[in-house]
């Protein structure tokens, strides 16, 4: 039997209507948008922004910006009718929305592709896209005066001054004014890549200014605006790239207004497996790819579970975590470890981690405050909130949110592994690592315990290990360390077993192989650290930590005690 095509990667929602793909019908969103003068919809990338302000495009357009005839649309020929594209449509229901389909001149920018290096190549991107927004629609010179012209000119010719690209999208909209006697409609497709891009290296004042600008100049005190919809991942806070834009309503990931309109919702992924024949995986697919919490909606990764459902294998893999660059996400947790490694730890533990966040993004304070880092982390898709608490807004209009820090689902969890584990080996190596956890494995513990001595006395000045978390940043540590077993072996963080819950077990995942048992303790007050490794070879045996080794088949086990104070350490072995 036919099936419909899965639309993995495909953004046009003419395309995907006209060619038949299986669509998730989002668009009772258009009721939204006229509510809102101007909207900020922030989700983490591929949750569905760029196809839902495609389909706010095709709605609204007059037939110009969508007409594929250049010769048409050139001669500004109005009468394109992508009515069609609705039909059958959770919109087609709403009568009143429906008054304002085909109605307005469309302006559609995406600057997702702006990941420059430099200012100077940022600039030159800028241009580009504001050019082809000037070059298609070439026949507004009819109505303009002689210096419009030459200022039009310019910016297709890509020669015009900084101040004149700021104000070229106010001032197209007041030539699609004079020709079509209709406000206009802006849409920016990932606002905030430039400016985040700009702070990767080191151009992020240059770039706020300009975007601040040119967004001020065509969204606020605009009479020719009809509506203005930006999406990103982030909302910059109001100090940097909003100020002045008081009109500004926000949908983000903190306090969101259309939850399930980005993203899919449970009862849309359970009828996609039963569409595709794929519902026994209903559990495993909730587990995997489910657990983001939206006004007490619970919302799936679209792009994971669209992937899952093409795969033929049915993979139950990382699929979202490798499509995409979060460089300064990873940045941000390596150079801020100090900051974050309290509750970075309670995260991957799954202890309760609360924290208050603000929903505005401060890209100055990135490096300074914690908070700030843990608020992108949510908007960027790594975290979720759980029972979130909005406490209030602060009086710049910022809302400030009460938050549990929890990490979604399974496959993010893995993506704070693989993070864990490249610090390690970029830190100390691979080819020590291997020959460590080699020793380890095969039962040289001697020659385990002697390198990995070695490999703290020469590492573990990353970490403050006489301070109050030095015994999270040793389970940070020896966690990326020990990841690299993980194709042999279950590796297992602050597992409950027994009668309380261990730092480290390495379930083999061949039952004769060894088991390998770990505890860490710090040597407080005026214990040793021989005294500490006796308390964690003792805590070992007390709480039975073994239990799930014998569980799984296991019985030739390795139970290792590990007292540390400062870089030194000893071993207690059972």
């Amino acid at each position: 039997m036919y099936k419909k095509l899965i639309p993995i990667g495909i953004d046009s929602f003419k395309e995907i209507i006209d060619k038949k793909y299986y669509f998730v019908d989002k668009s009772d969103l258009l009721q939204d948008i006229l509510t809102r003068k101007v909207m900020l919809i922030t989700r983490p990338r591929r949750f569905g922004k760029t196809l839902n302000l495609d389909m706010i495009r095709y709605f609204f357009d007059n037939g110009v910006s969508t007409c594929d005839d250049f010769e048409n649309r050139q001669v500004g020929k109005v009468g394109l009718d992508n009515s069609y594209l609705f039909n059958g449509l959770k919109i087609e229901k709403n009568t009143e929305i429906l008054k304002h389909q085909g109605k307005y001149p469309v302006i559609q920018i995406s600057l997702k592709e702006i990941k420059e290096s430099s200012w100077e190549k940022c600039y030159e991107g800028l241009k580009k896209v504001i050019s082809k927004i000037y070059i298609e629609n070439e026949y507004l010179v009819e109505n303009m005066h002689e210096m419009e012209k030459k200022i039009f000119k310019k910016i297709i010719e890509e020669t015009a001054s900084e101040i004149e690209y700021e104000q070229a999208l106010k001032n197209i909209m007041e030539y699609f004014y004079r020709y079509f006697k209709q406000k206009a409609i802006l849409l920016i497709d990932e606002y905030d890549q430039p400016i985040i891009s700009g702070y990767v290296n080191g151009y992020y004042d240059k770039v706020v200014e300009f975007t601040r600008n040119m967004l001020t100049s065509a969204l606020k005190t605009n009479e020719k605006l009809e509506r203005g919809i930006l999406t990103g991942v982030s909302r910059v806070a109001k100090e940097s790239i909003f100020s002045g834009l008081n009109n500004l309503k926000v949908d983000s990931m903190l306090i969101p207004t259309n939850a399930d309109k980005f993203g899919f919702s449970d009862k849309e992924v359970l009828e996609m497996l039963k569409y595709y024949g794929k519902e026994d995986s209903y559990e495993a697919v909730k587990e995997w790819y489910n657990g983001y919490n939206l006004n007490r909606k619970q919302i799936y990764n679209p792009w994971s579970v669209l992937n899952y459902i093409e795969d033929e294998e049915s993979r139950l893999i990382s699929y979202w975590v490798n499509t995409g660059s979060d460089d300064l996400i990873k940045i941000l947790l390596k150079s801020n470890l100090q900051k974050v490694i309290n509750n970075l730890n309670k995260i991957i533990k799954g202890e309760e981690a609360i924290k208050k966040v603000n929903e505005a993004v401060s890209f100055n304070n990135l490096n300074i405050d914690e908070d700030s880092i843990w608020s992108l982390m949510i908007q960027s898709g790594y975290l979720k909130v759980a029972n979130p608490e909005e406490i209030g807004r602060d009086l710049n209009g910022n809302g400030i949110i009460k938050v549990k820090l929890e990490i979604p689902n399974k496959e993010i969890k893995g993506s704070y592994d693989s993070m864990i584990e490249t610090w390690i080996a970029e830190t100390i190596g691979k080819e020590e690592i291997d020959e460590m956890l080699g020793e380890l494995t095969e039962g040289k513990i001697e020659d385990f315990i002697e390198m990995f001595k070695q490999i703290i006395l020469e590492n573990m000045s990353m970490y403050d290990t006489a301070g109050v978390e030095a015994e999270k940043y040793y389970h940070v540590f020896c966690l990326g360390l020990f990841i690299k077993l993980k194709s042999n072996y279950y590796v297992k963080s602050e597992l409950e077993t027994g009668r309380g819950r261990s730092d480290v077990i390495l379930i083999p995942k061949d039952k004769n192989k060894r088991g390998i048992v770990l505890e860490f303790k710090k040597a407080k007050y005026k214990k040793t650290i021989e005294e500490a490794a006796k308390e964690a070879i003792n805590q070992i045996e007390d709480k039975k930590y073994d239990t799930v080794l014998k569980e799984h088949g296991i019985y030739e086990i390795v139970k290792l005690g590990v007292g540390f104070k400062g870089k030194d350490c000893h071993f207690e072995q059972i």
